[in-house]
């Protein structure tokens, strides 16, 4: 076997592994014949072509037929999920300094916080609430609107810090940081695109019921633990979405929602570590688009009657070449 031939192989691996048992010898005669003669491994063009008609075929498989509702149904649930862990997050830091409270150790300070944590997220609390009442264009509305809205925000507070003399004119002013204001926009932004491309946010599969005993279990608990010991709300939400997750993992729709929110637990982890700077930034939108990107196709591809058995084969075979 040539070089060129075991690298050909090589890349016809993103095939699906029946499509290869079926076509790969005449793939690779198709390849071997078309190459340059000399060559001693594939182009860039060669490589190009293969591995886009593999991930072609594999994407065309997943769309199809009930693996394309999974889909659906999972970005439905989704939607309705991003903006409620949002809405924990905001709502168990408000529980934190809350928690002072009891201590007897509660200042005006502390306050303004609690209540700066409670203000940010009632957003996301009515646009969990307008997903799972089916006002899919209010709640689009309300994510996209608040996404500006954080937006402009952190751009007034950080224009704030610059230093005016008494005529008011500017003698000093940092720059505006394009990450901080990126990331205040991002969560809303990825909510509003996630409710978009969903056909019909809301409970889904799982049911009206089992989902409200999931989400008071979600929200209570992280405020409980938060309002006893200040550190607790986080790991006690923490543990609630993992006993979720491997419930969850069980089922086909299940598993596809953890991969619709990935962007969402991304952005909450780097949330939780203070990472804003402009790479992370760049990284966490790229993420967003790809993933939801991809799940919007999947999610949407099947409503294209897939062709005939014989054509199949035969757009196959050509998408190799």
């Amino acid at each position: 076997m040539t070089g060129l031939e075991r690298g050909f192989r090589r890349l016809l691996a993103a095939y699906p592994k029946e499509h290869r048992a079926r076509h790969e010898e005449e793939m690779v005669a198709v390849l071997l014949a078309s190459a340059e003669p000399g060559r001693r491994r594939p182009s860039l063009g060669d490589a190009y072509d293969v591995l886009r008609g593999g991930l072609a075929i594999r994407l065309r498989h997943a769309a199809a037929g009930r693996s394309q509702l999974y889909w659906r149904d999972a970005l439905d649930i989704a939607a309705l999920l991003a903006p409620l862990a949002l809405f924990v997050i905001r709502i168990e830091g408000a529980a934190g300094y809350g928690e002072w409270v009891f201590r007897g150790e509660f200042n005006q300070n502390g306050l303004r916080l609690m209540g700066e944590a409670a203000v940010q997220a009632l957003p996301y609390g009515l646009v969990v609430l307008f997903a799972w009442l089916n006002r899919r264009w209010a709640a689009i509305a309300f994510a996209a609107g608040y996404s500006v809205l954080s937006g402009w925000s952190t751009y007034r507070v950080e224009y704030e810090f610059a230093m005016w003399n008494a005529e008011g004119v500017l003698i000093k002013a940092d720059p505006i940081d394009v990450s901080d204001i990126g990331m205040s926009m991002l969560p809303a932004g990825v909510c509003a695109v996630m409710l978009a491309l969903a056909p019909s946010p809301g409970p889904g599969s799982v049911g009206t019921p089992r989902l409200l005993r999931w989400t008071a279990a979600l929200v209570g608990l992280p405020v409980l633990g938060a309002m006893s010991f200040r550190w607790m709300g986080l790991p006690v939400a923490v543990a609630v979405v993992v006993v979720a997750g491997v419930v969850a993992w069980r089922s086909p729709v299940g598993r596809r929602v953890a991969v619709v929110l990935v962007p969402v637990a991304a952005m909450i982890g780097v949330g939780v570590l203070w990472q804003h700077d402009l790479p992370i930034l760049v990284l966490l939108a790229t993420l967003s688009a790809g993933v939801l990107g991809v799940v919007g196709v999947l999610a949407r591809a099947g409503s294209v009657p897939p062709p005939a058995a014989g054509a199949e084969a035969e757009a196959e075979a050509g998408a190799g070449r």
